[in-house]
């Protein structure tokens, strides 16, 4: 079974107003069976964080993804080391290209990689690192500050390696993984209880079935609109999905399903389930409203409402032109 994922991006409101570029990076790479994603938050004080973020992911990355079967068996210590050197190799070339100091390249790190049912989580500063299991967002990693308020570790501290978190296991249940820099906490993470937002659970759940492209759009516009406006500082995400299999939603339990629509479980019969499925396999490519209704045969009012429940559930496309598509990835 695949992994999909769904990374964004996007610039800051305080970094829009300075003219400074968007600091936070992500990357992923799926080699020889291994998916591995990473997300780097370049630090406000570095003048080129934005290039060493760049190289911090792109160099973790290939890294894990080439050397995961050794990785995994090596001690938690070595393993540390070894992405540090990693990392500061890619940066030290950068500060030769660059003309800089490697403190101009300073950032955050955070990656997850998975293969064969197991799977390393690596974190370097602050940012937040969550999992999702049996349907719930959990904390893996928690932020990392320094030692002063408003500050934190980058791979380019000399105490990197002792606040470095290192997690190794079996997935069993885990069904996605979460990345975020510190300006998407503002959304996503409370501070005060120290939890995700369960919000990040229908996220996973949504990019295990819907077409990659639709979600990385979604998510981005998202990002834009809303998440960027309760912050100041760039924001960025990556999302770690294990793919659904076979035919993807079709084969969802009706628990899902109901999830996924946002419909209460115990109050849907199988036959009115059935009814989303109707529309969803009739939009399988873009339709009109028209078409669509004298296929299945519908009321104007039920299909309104059908429609206007898949689209703000995500799973189905709307465009300006009164043409409707699902953005299942397969059903």
């Amino acid at each position: 079974m695949g992994w999909t994922t769904i990374q964004c991006a996007v610039q800051g409101r305080g970094h829009l107003t300075s003219g400074t570029p968007c600091q936070d990076n992500t990357c992923s790479i799926v080699k020889d069976g291994c998916t591995v994603c990473a997300l780097a938050d370049g630090a406000g004080s570095a003048t080129l964080s934005h290039f060493g973020a760049k190289a911090a992911t792109q160099a973790v990355c290939s890294y894990i993804a080439e050397n995961f079967d050794l990785v995994i068996k090596k001690d938690g210590v070595t393993v540390k080391k070894e992405i540090l050197a990693t990392v500061g190799q890619r940066l030290e070339a950068l500060c030769s290209e660059k003309g800089c100091a490697i403190k101009d390249l300073a950032s955050t790190l955070l990656f997850v990689a998975e293969k064969s049912g197991t799977f390393i989580v690596c974190h370097i500063g602050d940012g937040v690192v969550g999992y999702v299991k049996e349907g719930k967002v959990l904390v893996a990693s928690h932020p990392e500050n320094g030692e002063f308020a408003n500050t934190t570790v980058f791979t380019t501290s000399s105490n990197a390696i002792t606040s470095m978190k290192l997690i190794k296991g079996k997935l069993n249940q885990i069904s996605g993984f979460v990345l975020m820099s510190d300006g998407t906490e503002a959304s996503f993470y409370n501070k005060r209880k120290r939890v995700l937002s369960p919000s990040l659970a229908r996220l996973v759940k949504l990019a295990s079935v819907c077409d990659a492209d639709y979600m990385s759009q979604k998510l981005n516009n998202s990002f834009e609109n809303l998440v960027k406006q309760q912050t100041s500082d760039d924001c960025s995400i990556v999302l770690m999905s294990q793919e659904a299999c076979g035919r993807g939603y079709a084969n969802l339990p009706a628990r899902d399903k109901c999830e996924l629509l946002g419909l209460a479980n115990t109050r849907i019969s199988r036959k009115r389930l059935r009814c989303f499925e109707d529309v969803l396999m009739a939009l399988k490519s873009w339709g009109t409203y028209r078409a669509t209704k004298r296929k299945l045969r519908l009321r104007g009012k039920k299909l309104d409402r059908i429609l206007e429940r898949l689209t703000r559930a995500s799973l189905v496309e709307a465009r300006e032109d009164g043409l409707y598509k699902s953005a299942l990835r397969a059903f």
